[in-house]
């Protein structure tokens, strides 16, 4: 008794039995492969609305006048990480040439794409398809990270380049060292090449995406400066935003995409894969609502008030610090990390306004400080039947037993950290140096007055004209300012203030003050 396939290619049975055992086993492992596929599909679309999350807190955290910018650069951030991927990036991420970077794959084309063994019945293995597409999420979430911290001042050919070049090239490498299976770094290489025989357990990418888009975020907001208005007299004012509510709207939508960046990178839904993805929910969950319940707090004491911003960002701030160790750590951990992320956070945000660095958003605080930490944190409260579960390995973090592994554990994330901070480092100076040397990175003072928008995208976000009629009207009226406020971003021509409406008027009806 035989079994032709379409190819023309048979296999013999002694009895029906036989045939029939071999017809059930093909379709249990069908499905199996079929709900992969579904299950990284949709996992990559949760991460993929990660884009609208990062859109709106954005937009809620800039001027009115600079809404259209922050659109614009959201929606390419996904395009160009897509193209730029897909052509260069994916093949340098998870090419199998060396320990440093991939050099195959490249638009896929290298990469063996067809369905083989018991599937050979199927013209490609959709699987690979769906793992490149998971993959492309993550990079645009590296890529987006920047724009929210550099925001209301930078070029948009600035973006551009270092856009670009983070999803092309500098995030790639990372993903190499840290989740291929020959990456110097990685726990899924051979027990023989781990580093320290452990490798690095940053399950979801505390490090690999969030400490890459931190640092980079907090190195381009360095080389641009503050906003024009945040320090006055060396004093910090307090700048205007636009809306507490987009804010909090694009907090929920990350949050609820953060199930699928964590829970999806079991990239499999199968056998113990799903019950490491239902912990990996739990363990995201508390993490997050830790954080924010102690920014919040810490807000109140030192601020004096309950601000949704600080809550909003604790949450994000708790989100990161879990990513690397979701999969390995218990409820009561995660407890732990997340309350300890929250007061990273509070504190980095602190002290970058100490510096005079202008973090819009607060990027290198939640992702860079808070992603450092979320690494390390894996690599002392990883429990080792957790580590096995996810990875396979006999390793734990140090405040555990596990052979002596703990303590190399811990200084495999040290080291994989280091390295990252080494490696985006030199080329983000690089991108943002030459950038400012070439007077390409920061827009004019006149342009950042009036606003991007009118200046660059050919005007404003909000077509409605409802200005405001009252006393202030009177009292504007008449009243010829040269000087820019700076702290609010108000215009005034003519003695008319052109920003002062509560949904801001057509772009064919803004005439800007200036050009450069």
């Amino acid at each position: 008794m035989s079994l032709t396939f379409k190819d023309g290619t048979s296999l013999n049975f002694t009895n029906e039995d036989a045939l029939i055992d071999f017809l059930k086993s093909t379709a249990v492992a069908s499905t199996d492969y079929s709900m992969d596929v579904f299950w990284l599909i949709i996992c990559a679309a949760m991460v993929f609305l990660m884009q609208m999350g990062f859109a709106l807190v954005e937009v809620g955290s800039v001027r009115m006048k600079n809404t259209k910018n922050i659109l614009i650069k959201n929606m390419l951030d996904a395009c160009i990480g897509a193209l730029s991927f897909w052509i260069i990036g994916y093949a340098f991420a998870f090419g199998t040439s060396n320990r440093f970077i991939g050099a195959e794959g490249f638009a896929l084309k290298t990469f063996d794409m067809r369905r083989g063994g018991e599937f050979n019945d199927r013209t490609y293995q959709g699987k690979k398809y769906a793992f490149f597409i998971f993959q492309w999420a993550f990079a645009a979430t590296a890529a987006t990270i920047v724009s929210g911290a550099v925001a209301e001042r930078c070029k948009v050919v600035a973006y551009f380049v270092y856009s670009f070049v983070l999803t092309v090239f500098v995030y790639p490498v990372v993903v190499h060292w840290g989740w291929s299976d020959n990456g110097w770094a990685s726990a899924f290489a051979s027990a023989e090449d781990r580093l320290f025989g452990v490798g690095v357990i940053d399950f979801a990418g505390s490090t690999v995406v969030h400490t890459v888009g931190g640092l980079t975020a907090l190195i381009g907001a360095t080389f641009l400066g503050p906003r024009s208005g945040k320090y006055l007299g060396g004093k910090l004012q307090v700048m205007a935003f636009q809306s507490s509510t987009f804010q909090t709207l694009g907090t929920l939508i990350l949050w609820f995409g953060w199930y699928g960046f964590n829970c999806g990178s079991t990239l499999t839904i199968m056998g113990s894969a799903s019950d490491v993805a239902g912990k990996v929910a739990a363990t995201t969950t508390i993490g997050a609502a830790s954080a924010g319940v102690t920014a919040t707090i810490l807000g109140l004491i030192f601020e004096g008030h309950i601000d949704v911003g600080r809550t909003n960002n604790g949450i994000l701030a708790g989100l990161v610090s879990i990513t690397a160790g979701c999969s390995v750590v218990d409820l009561e951990m995660a407890f732990i990390i997340g309350v300890i992320g929250g007061i990273i956070y509070f504190s980095a945000s602190k002290l970058l306004l100490c510096l005079h660095i202008d973090d819009v958003v607060d990027a290198a605080p939640v992702h860079l400080f808070c992603g450092i930490w979320g690494t390390i944190a894996a690599g002392l409260f990883a429990k080792p039947e957790n580590v096995e579960m996810a990875y396979g390995t006999g390793s734990c973090g140090l405040f555990y037993k596990c052979n002596g592994n703990g303590g190399k554990q811990l200084g495999a994330n040290l080291v994989f950290i280091l390295a990252v901070i080494c490696w985006v480092s030199l080329f983000a100076v690089i991108i943002f140096g030459t950038l400012s040397l070439l007077d390409l990175l920061r827009v004019c003072e006149e342009t950042e007055k009036i606003g991007l928008d009118v200046m660059e995208h050919g005007g404003t976000a909000y077509e409605a004209t409802i200005r405001r009629k009252s006393v202030w009207d009177s009292f504007n009226k008449g009243r010829k300012r040269t000087k820019t406020n700076s702290a609010d971003g108000v215009v005034y021509e003519n003695g008319e203030n052109i920003q002062d409406v509560e949904n801001i008027q057509g772009a064919s009806k803004i005439t800007p003050v200036a050009t450069c």
